[in-house]
């Protein structure tokens, strides 16, 4: 008897643990993490299970392999598919040669000096100083552009946070301009001047690898305000467009921008946001309205602020971190304008404990993407690819139920990114039968048709059969011919599936993401 309440204390006991664990859960990162050891992170992830709806019928893939976790609450899933980190470029691992090279062409914006060699030694970790910290490197662009701007009073807000976990944090910001116009950028952004060097040249963004932008191997010459005229509306600068517009429509997934206290508060403007569109995440036109200050500053002062050489307007930059023995393990390069690395970014890998080298847990990014649509998009399709490589088991019945695209890559060679309207594609194995379909507020258009699935290729062919459009409840539909799609269907290989997300590549070679919903619609189980 004495035993048997031994165990029972003991089950009750582990109960409670779990139960402990669960409501933990929402306070990790684990999209960066490494399962089998489960470090913690920097950021706050949030894992709401009851948010999807699983299905009993479901199931993961065995041939996965399974997580050695060292805590309950490491990952939202058990299984472990690993995602090497993203590989960091060959010249960006010369960056402290580059640096000693380079120093006379480097002056710091608070002591008005030129580099020295200590000074270059001092920047970048040294295993032999006995200090664990490691160094964030942004290579911002020139002190009159957007992108420096922004990047400014987000490092720095950053950097505070920073500190306060880190006293002996190292963060160096490199701008192209004079020491003037950098007292003047940080005096105007808000920026410690101690963590600014300024150069007058390209040459050191050159030797690390960064795009000169638009027009630079063109046979004549363009004026540096006309290469930033063509690269703001999209040409030579890939990213360009969709920030902008991002700018305007704001996100429920992402936290506001103008906050109390913060280097781009705007009280006035905040207040009115608050009011009128409420608080708690980016409203829209906030970021346009941040976007719009700086413009008017930079303008103001302009002839203070840019560069002499005014083919330095189009240079990009990018920006690094190096770990405690100096080695580079995040290398970003810009594309184009306003394709800075977040700074919030940077901060994961100056503050994640263990390896920032070792893999992370594909599974738990996908599934954390679907929760918060907040993840990096880079690190999205790396996991889907992991995911891929691995040759993970997906059986058919495990795509059956509602799901919602998350994220997208479009084509092969496409940017990925989270889709911006509410898109669910069902299937309903029992019928064979599939519903794509987009729905917008109370407008909802939506294709009906047969599939058929492909085991041995983890392949989903499908044709449409039938049209339909809708507003609320009134839905009208319409019999469009398949007949063109007998020789080449649409089709998705599927890489992983399980009860809260899958994953595939489609027929033009890009891949996608998508959330389970709920049970599936189709004209078979839907009057519609």
């Amino acid at each position: 008897m004495q035993v048997y309440q031994q165990k029972k204390t003991l089950f009750a006991q582990k109960q409670n643990t779990k139960k402990r664990a669960s409501k933990s859960i929402e306070t990790l990162l684990t999209h960066l993490d490494m399962s089998a050891r489960s470090p913690s992170h920097s950021r706050v992830s949030s894992f709401r299970g009851s948010a999807v709806l699983a299905s009993s019928g479901r199931r993961v893939s065995s041939r996965c392999r399974r997580a050695s976790l060292a805590s309950p609450v490491a990952s939202t899933s058990k299984t472990f598919v690993p995602a090497p980190r993203k590989k960091v470029r060959d010249v960006a691992r010369t960056v402290r040669r580059v640096f000693e090279e380079h120093k006379g062409e480097l002056k710091r914006v608070d002591t008005k000096k030129e580099l020295t060699l200590d000074d270059v030694r001092s920047l970048f970790p040294n295993p032999e100083d006995g200090k664990t910290r490691r160094t964030v490197l942004a290579c911002m662009t020139h002190l009159a552009d957007f992108d420096s701007w922004e990047m400014a009073r987000f490092l720095g807000d950053e950097l505070i946070a920073l500190q306060e976990v880190q006293k002996d944090a190292n963060v160096v910001a490199v701008g192209i301009g004079s020491v003037a116009s950098g007292e003047l950028f940080c005096k105007l952004t808000g920026f410690p001047k101690e963590n600014l060097l300024v150069t007058n040249t390209s040459t050191l963004y050159r030797k690390l690898g960064y795009s000169p932008g638009f027009g630079d191997a063109l046979p004549v010459k363009l004026p540096g305000v006309v290469k930033v005229l063509l690269m703001c509306a999209g040409i030579g600068s890939p990213g360009t467009l969709r920030a902008v517009l991002s700018g305007y429509v704001g996100s429920k997934n992402k936290k506001p921008v103008l906050v109390e206290g913060s280097k781009a508060d705007m009280p006035r403007m905040r207040k009115l946001y608050d009011a009128t569109l409420g608080k708690e995440y980016l409203r829209p036109f906030e970021m346009a309205t941040v976007r719009l200050a700086n413009m008017t500053a930079i303008l103001n002062n302009w002839e203070e602020l840019a560069c002499e050489d005014d083919q330095l307007l189009a240079q990009r930059g990018g920006a690094m971190v190096l770990d405690e023995s100096g080695e580079v393990v995040f290398d970003h390069v810009d594309p184009g304008i306003l394709g800075y690395c977040d700074p919030k970014r940077l901060m994961q890998f100056a503050l994640l404990e263990g390896d920032p080298k070792a893999p992370y847990n594909a599974v738990s990014v996908m599934h954390e993407a679907c929760e918060t649509r907040n993840v990096d998009a880079e690190d999205v399709s790396d996991a889907i690819l992991a995911c891929e490589k691995s040759k993970c088991d997906v059986a058919g019945d495990t795509l059956n139920g509602a799901w919602e695209l998350i994220y997208t890559t479009g084509t092969a060679t496409g940017d990925g990114f989270y889709f911006p309207v509410k898109a669910v594609q069902s299937f309903d194995v029992q019928n064979e039968r599939i519903r794509n379909g987009v729905y917008v507020g109370p407008v909802k258009l939506f294709f009906d048709g047969p599939f058929s699935w492909k085991q041995n290729m983890q392949m989903l062919e499908f044709t449409f059969t039938k049209c339909s459009v809708g507003v609320g409840s009134l839905v009208k539909g319409f019999d469009i011919d398949d007949s063109k799609w007998e020789s080449a269907k649409p089709f998705f290989k599927f890489v992983y599936a399980d009860d809260k997300c899958r994953a595939a590549r489609g027929k033009d070679g890009g891949v996608a993401l998508w959330k389970a919903v709920g049970p599936p619609e189709t004209d078979a189980n839907n009057s519609e």
